[in-house]
């Protein structure tokens, strides 16, 4: 083999690596002109993948005893609260943003436009 095909083959190989894909190279027909697609991940995969990560968690919280559980709800409210808060601190700048935006360009038409009455 050709140097090139040496590279494009390793390419390959690590590709594979990264997505995920352990199958030998031997398996697969090689086809320069196909391009890897990233993977996509669904939307209700995402939901199910929160769903066990929150089932995980509430289950590791009642693995807890005494003081512990205590601290690891106080903990996790918390962070929950801080979230939340930046959340709604980035919709209402996103509002801000938009009825500046508006303003602006009502501004825009009233002073610097050019009006159709004037000869």
């Amino acid at each position: 083999m050709s140097q090139p095909d040496n590279l494009e083959e390793r390419f390959r190989e690590l590709e594979r690596e990264v997505m995920g894909n352990k199958q030998p190279a031997s398996g697969q027909t090689h086809d320069p002109n196909k391009r890897a697609e990233p993977e996509r991940i669904a939307i209700g995969q995402s939901v199910e993948a929160a769903k066990t990560s929150l089932g995980s968690l509430i289950a590791w919280v009642n693995s807890l005893t005494g003081v512990t559980k205590i601290a690891a709800i106080i903990v996790i409210g918390l962070i929950s609260f801080k979230l939340l808060s930046i959340v709604f601190e980035l919709v209402s700048a996103a509002i801000a943003l938009g009825l500046l935006a508006l303003i602006g360009f009502i501004l825009y038409k009233v002073f610097f436009e050019p009006s159709a009455t004037k000869s």
